[in-house]
């Protein structure tokens, strides 16, 4: 094969580009721009921007930002690697990349002093003369062809996902995906449409020979370095479009396609899942979990894949409850990433300079952040992800569309803003929810830290000042969107830290959970908020029937008597009928649903009797009223805030 004369791009040994010598002394990112990088340009070094070209070898396979090539079977201009005569390297096990990617690593790590004298050495020796060790070697990527890529069980699970791909008549039609997740929409629209025009007839006239052909395919391409630093959307997309097709995309796009024919059915509420729904989701369940493994096979990881790693444990936790340790490990392996990948501390820049990876980075950074103060009171575990070590600020609130706009577009969006960074525009967009949520879930870890504590770390005064801290923040958005759930728990978790800490209770805890009968507004949400929401309401009002208080002092507010706590108990009972058995959660929801109908039935029918003194209400009311704090356990913390079952053709 004829030897390339385009001069080969040094690479690191994760497989990405290496930095100019300037980024790569601050342990910044750097765009790879040539002659000289964004950062370079805005610190004014324009001189001192040097690659470190002819310091290393590249073995790796072309461009890492390439174009999709068009849709043909073979391509005589598309660039290949060169192939060595004595075989491609073996990827039955995992390949070089992932073994040799270091990932982020932060000031107190061990290159950090070698990097200190790495800076002497440039100062004495001169740019020019320094080579780092580190980018000496570089990871072999499979080489294109190779019959050796696929082991037997990438192979299998490569066959699977491909065989459950759409035809192309039905691959187009995608659900609408909204809530948290509004960027990823316009990244599905291009990919469906860009692997039916490139790979149709794959998916057409379908066979196992045909299938593996593609899987090496997608295996080449997913090993290939992928940057999540590229500001330009065309260039950033054009990693995974056409003939670039990865298997973090595909895994992505089970998000979306539509498995179960007859889902209209579930448009209404109904308790239980339908045969169609359970078939739907169990082909969604495998591509997605097969996907992530296969990436683990490949590469070292980017925005792509943790997202597909993030929806992952989403699925897990409507299969097996969100605190099995299935879903424990997954949620781990989310925020390991999300470090690895340095999410957690992205630079506060001037936000009219925003770009499309950065503003994603900003918006996976808190979903993850939020997803971990969410589901740490569930288990009463400590959360594996703090604020206290991260200084990724929040994303703009700007449409998921304009971030893949052009410059000139995204930067008026972004002048628009108001000073804090919301849309003055009235409207709901997926990052005004992420801003929402993250704010809070500030507020939530603060609170979790002196509710998980092992000794006293606050006073009675701390609590107040997170009350109305919580307060002021929820006034900010509170006449934007709904995430009054998240905001009631707070304040549950707030009023019933000031309960343990001797402060008084003036009847705030009561009152904060007696909104039960509005769960019928919500009928395509009802199971996630009955589960999420009613049932530690529940608990509450339980507390009340056993131990009550309003005989000696009325509530303040007079919606709130004894009647209406039954009537709300009973309405609760209702609902939870309606959960199924067999649901993850089936068994949690039974058991409150016993205990609750055990609190009336002594309530209703018990003889009369002297009421007693009320008592302050420790944390943990388990022991109380056998009531089960992991009930909680049963909030589906990442559920869309809209239907699945609306759909639209893209």
């Amino acid at each position: 094969m004829e030897e390339q004369t385009r001069p080969a791009e040094p690479r690191r040994p994760n497989g990405r580009l290496v930095a100019c010598d300037p980024c790569r002394k601050r342990k910044l990112a750097c765009d790879h721009t040539r002659p000289v990088c964004g950062r370079c340009k805005k610190r004014r070094q324009n001189g001192e921007c040097v690659y470190p070209f002819g310091r290393s070898r590249n073995l790796g396979l072309g461009s890492p930002l390439p174009s999709p090539a068009p849709s043909t079977q073979h391509s005589s201009t598309r660039p290949g690697p060169r192939q060595s005569s004595e075989g491609s390297p073996n990827l039955e096990s995992d390949v070089q990349g992932p073994n040799a990617g270091l990932g982020y690593l932060g000031p107190t790590s061990y290159c950090s002093v070698i990097g200190d004298a790495e800076n002497s050495l440039l100062l004495l020796q001169g740019p020019e003369n320094a080579t780092s060790q580190s980018e000496s070697f570089v990871s072999q990527a499979p080489v294109e062809g190779s019959r050796d890529i696929l082991s037997a069980g990438v192979r299998e699970m490569c066959l699977t996902v491909l065989n459950n791909v759409p035809d192309p008549s039905k691959g187009t039609f995608l659900r609408v995906k909204q809530g948290n997740d509004g960027w990823i929409h316009p990244v599905a629209v291009r990919v469906a449409r860009s692997l039916y025009e490139t790979y149709g007839e794959y998916f057409v006239n379908r066979s196992d020979e045909r299938f593996e052909e593609l899987a090496r395919k997608f295996c080449v391409n997913t090993s290939r370095p992928f940057s999540d630093d590229e500001p330009d959307p065309e260039r950033w997309a054009n990693q995974f479009l056409g003939e670039n097709m990865r298997w973090e995309l595909l895994g992505l796009m089970s998000i979306f396609w539509d498995f179960a024919p007859d889902r209209k059915k579930m448009m209404i509420w109904m308790g239980k899942r339908s045969a169609e729904f359970d078939r739907g989701f169990s082909i969604a369940r495998d591509n997605l979990r097969y996907c992530l493994e296969i990436c683990k096979k490949f590469t070292i990881g980017n925005a792509m894949m943790l997202y597909l790693a993030q929806r992952c444990t989403v699925v897990d936790s409507m299969t097996v409850g969100d605190a099995h340790m299935i879903v424990w490990r997954s949620h781990a392996e989310v925020i390991s990433l999300t470090t690895f990948l340095g999410f957690h501390v992205v630079e506060e820049t001037d936000r009219r300079e925003t770009t499309l990876t950065q503003e994603i980075k900003k918006r996976m950074y808190h979903h993850v952040y939020t997803m971990s103060m969410v589901i740490t009171p569930f288990t009463g575990r400590p959360p594996l992800l703090s604020k206290k070590f991260a200084r990724t600020p929040l994303p703009l609130d700007v449409k998921a569309d304009v971030l893949f706009s052009d410059r000139d577009t995204l930067r008026k969006a972004v002048e628009r803003l108001d000073e804090r960074g919301w849309n003055l525009d009235g409207e709901i967009y997926a990052s005004t929810r992420i801003r929402a949520r993250a704010i809070l879930a500030v507020i939530r870890e603060e609170i979790l830290e002196i509710a998980l504590s092992n000794r006293p770390v606050a006073t009675v005064e701390t609590l107040l000042d997170l009350r109305a801290r919580e307060l002021q923040a929820i006034e900010i958005f509170a006449t934007r969107l709904m995430i009054q759930l998240e905001h009631l728990q707070n304040l549950f978790f707030i009023e019933r830290l000031l309960l343990r800490y001797g402060h008084s209770d003036n009847g705030d805890l009561l009152e904060t959970w007696t909104d039960i009968d509005r769960l019928g507004d919500f009928s395509n949400d009802c199971e996630w908020l009955v589960m999420g929401y009613a049932v530690p309401g529940g608990g509450i009002l339980c507390l009340e029937l056993l131990k009550p208080t309003l005989h000696i002092r009325p509530h303040r507010d007079p919606r709130i008597t004894r009647s209406s706590i039954i009537q709300k108990l009973s309405l609760l009972v209702g609902y939870l009928n309606w959960v199924s058995p067999s649901g993850p959660n089936g068994h949690l929801c039974n058991d409150a649903k016993s205990v609750i109908q055990r609190v009336l039935d002594q309530t209703l029918n018990a003889a009369p009797s002297v009421h007693e003194s009320p008592s302050v209400i420790d944390w943990d009311f388990s022991t109380q009223v056998d009531f089960d704090f992991d009930l909680l356990d049963t909030f589906d913390w990442n559920r869309p805030d809209f239907p699945l079952s609306q759909q639209s053709n893209q």
